[in-house]
């Protein structure tokens, strides 16, 4: 089982990481969302900052760290790997998804509230600068745990998805996930991890 690794610096990618994030340019490109990158974003976490390397290289951009797009906060269950242990970080980042924020995994300095805030900031900065620069698209590279909670209650329901089914369906690694709008306006999901949910043929669909 793998251990909660949630803390600065973090672990590095292992060989199958490193092999996905080197295929994720391509994965971009053949999704039409490549060329259209304005700006990359990215957790201060070691093994997001080796996924987005690649996009990099093949954009020439440079990713900006937003510390607000850490993952959520393991707390006093950092690097366990018993089951009990990931089974309290599972429960009790899916109640948040549920609409139940207020509990807090143990020894964690931050809730559900918190966590959502925190992210939700960085996604607001994130949109301010991509209007700034033109409203080319912006991508993201973050953690699946914190992305899954921020879709859910922020994307899923302008984009007609029951935040629950997000909630059920973590991310694959490099997962691709697309949503629309701005933080006035509100947040869509028109695609969810490689398109395990799109939204409906004819609407709208661009990368934050």
């Amino acid at each position: 089982m793998q251990a909660l690794d949630t803390a600065f610096p973090g672990n590095p990618l292992d060989d199958t990481g490193l092999r996905e994030a080197e295929g994720l340019p391509a994965r971009l490109e053949e999704a039409g969302l490549l060329e259209a990158l304005g700006s990359l974003w990215v957790s201060p976490i070691l093994r997001a900052r080796q996924t987005i390397a690649p996009v990099e290289a093949a954009t020439g951009l440079s990713a900006t760290i937003d510390s607000g797009l850490r993952e959520v906060l393991a707390g006093g269950l950092e690097m366990n790997t018993d089951a009990r242990s990931v089974a309290c970080y599972v429960d009790t980042t899916r109640s948040w998804m549920a609409g139940r924020p207020a509990c807090r995994i143990p020894g964690s300095p931050e809730d559900g509230i918190d966590t959502l805030r925190r992210f939700d900031d960085a996604v607001g900065r994130i949109a301010e600068k991509t209007a700034q620069s033109g409203g080319s698209a912006a991508l993201l590279v973050s953690h699946g745990t914190v992305l899954r909670l921020w879709t859910s209650l922020k994307a899923a329901p302008g984009g007609g998805v029951d935040p629950l089914w997000i909630a059920e369906r973590p991310m694959h690694n490099t997962g691709i996930t697309v949503v629309d709008g701005d933080p006035e306006s509100g947040w869509s999901l028109t695609s969810w991890d490689d398109g395990a949910w799109d939204q409906p043929s004819g609407a709208d669909a661009m990368s934050l």
